[in-house]
Formats: structure tokens, sequence, C-alpha cells
């Protein structure tokens, strides 16, 4: 089923010969759905036995409109996900599989008004010993497996990563004389791109080698920084990410970031995430990396 919702909070089944008179667009094979929701403030709903699915752009959807989905969005989330496909700085995706945090973000984009949405990585620092109480209990025992082991690398932290499955969403990194962080393993789990992976490379690569050159650069910064500090860095990451060729994606996440000290000798730099759907960092949090 297909629906489209008008900016005074009506719906309309799609197609519709009617709306598409109102509209002035009467041409059956003219895509009105997608320009209506593209350019006059409506909202495609698309019902699908597997998801539902919402089609907008950011900062023209009316009150009313949003008023009219949540009682139906309620209910919908209930037996199957629900995806927002919006556009903002380009046309990003979203799924959700809960109520409360899909309507908080359909309200935050419905009126959203910046030139441009957002920074493309936002990241909110976090303090150890608030995260410990409310942060994955693997991320949480590899922080405090690293201060039981004072910071080395042993193989004690090796089969832990291993037993928990911590490893698959782990990256090691060794820097070089030079200063660059060559990624020496990768789990499986990353799977942001679609057509890249560290964990299937088997020559080195720089961390900032990504096909979303802008990500890799500020994700060596942060590693750069524990590098240079020591102290772990812990932040909540809201990022979308572009690979050439592909749609953008949008990835929140959890991560620890640790500096390690090599049995044999030498530098080891861990960072391992989670993601977590359900971090929500306010859209003014800008990109900053930490204070040197």
């Amino acid at each position: 089923m297909n629906y489209l919702i008008d900016p005074q909070g009506h719906w309309w089944r799609w197609p519709s010969a009617t709306l598409a008179e109102r509209l002035g667009y009467p041409d059956p094979d003219f895509d009105l759905a997608g320009y209506a929701a593209r350019n006059l403030g409506y909202v495609w709903l698309v019902v699908d036995k597997d998801v539902t699915l919402l089609q907008f752009r950011a900062g023209m959807v009316s009150q009313a409109a949003v008023t009219s989905l949540k009682p139906y969005l309620q209910k919908a989330i209930a037996s199957r996900p629900v995806g927002l496909v919006y556009f903002a700085s380009g046309w990003l995706e979203e799924a959700y599989i809960e109520a409360e945090p899909l309507l908080a973000r359909l309200d935050e984009l419905a009126p959203l008004r910046e030139a441009r949405m957002r920074d493309q990585f936002i990241r909110a620092p976090q303090l150890p010993y608030d995260w410990l109480f409310t942060a994955p209990q693997q991320l949480t025992s590899i922080f405090e497996l690293w201060r039981f082991e004072s910071g080395e690398f042993s193989a004690s932290v090796q089969r832990f990563l291993h037993n928990s499955g911590l490893a698959e969403r782990t990256v090691l990194l060794q820097p070089d004389d030079d200063g660059h962080l060559y990624v020496d393993n990768s789990g499986a789990g990353f799977t942001v791109y679609d057509n890249f992976s560290f964990h299937h490379k088997q020559d080195r690569r720089r961390i900032e080698d990504q096909p979303d050159r802008a990500y890799g650069r500020w994700v060596a910064e942060a590693y750069r920084h524990t590098l240079m500090h020591g102290a772990p860095q812990i932040d909540d990451i809201d990022a979308i990410i572009d690979e050439p060729g592909y749609d953008a994606r949008r990835r929140r996440y959890q991560r620890v970031i640790l500096r390690w000290r090599l049995p044999a000798g030498g530098t080891l730099l861990t960072g391992s995430s989670l993601i977590n759907q359900n971090i929500s960092i306010p859209l003014d949090v800008g990109s900053a990396q930490p204070q040197h």
C-alpha cells in the first residue's frame, strides 16, 4: 500500500487521480509521489510486508503531517521495522525498530531549517566513571581489562577479544616511525562499506585509506590523539559515511580507543565499537576532535 500525507495531515491512497489533478500533474507516468515528497512537503508512506518506509524532505514536513503519522507509526513499528528516507544535504536512510527513537527523530527532522543538516561526523565524549554504568558490557570489560593489565596487550586480552566476540568489532593498529597508523587486523563486523573492508586486505593499509577519505582522516585523528596522550578515548559517534557509487549511510556507535604496550616492545592501539541505533547526539554538536 502507498499513501501520500499532505501538509494538512490528510492521507491520500496512492495513486490518486484526484490528488494528481489537484496538484496539477495528471500525467500517470510522472513520478508525482517522489516529486511531492521532495518538493511539496508531502510524506510518501510505503507499507510492505517486511518494512514500512517514509520518504520526505527534512525541514518541509508540517506538524499536522507529523501528528497524523504518529499513531500509525506507533502501531506499525510493533510488527515491522520502519525506515526513514529523507533529503538533507543528500538522500539519507535510517532504520528503527522502537517507537520512541523513531518518533523523536521525526520530530527533529520535520522542522529542520539548517542550510546543511549537520556535520557529517559527530562525536560526543563520555567520562569513564559515568560510562561504566551504562555502556555495553563488552566495551566496559575491555576497558577494565586494560586497567587490570596496566595497559599490556597480554594473552589474556587476546583471549577475551576472541571469547567475547568483540574481536569482530575491534581494529588493531600499529604506528610506524613516521607516525602513520596501519591496520594490522580488523574484525569482520565492520560492514559500513559495500565494496571495501580492512578485514579482507592482504596488504597493510593506513586507517585513513578508506573510500570515504574525510571519514578516514577524522577517525585517524582520534587514534593519533590516544597514541600521543595515552588516555582512553570513549565516545558516542553519529557518522554519515559516503562510498563512491553507493548511497550514503548513517552509523551510530559507541567506541573505545585504547593504547597498549606489546610484551615484546612497541605500541598497539585498539578501537572497539558496537552499533547502537538509539544513540541520540544533538545536531549542534560539531565534529570536533579531542583537545590536545
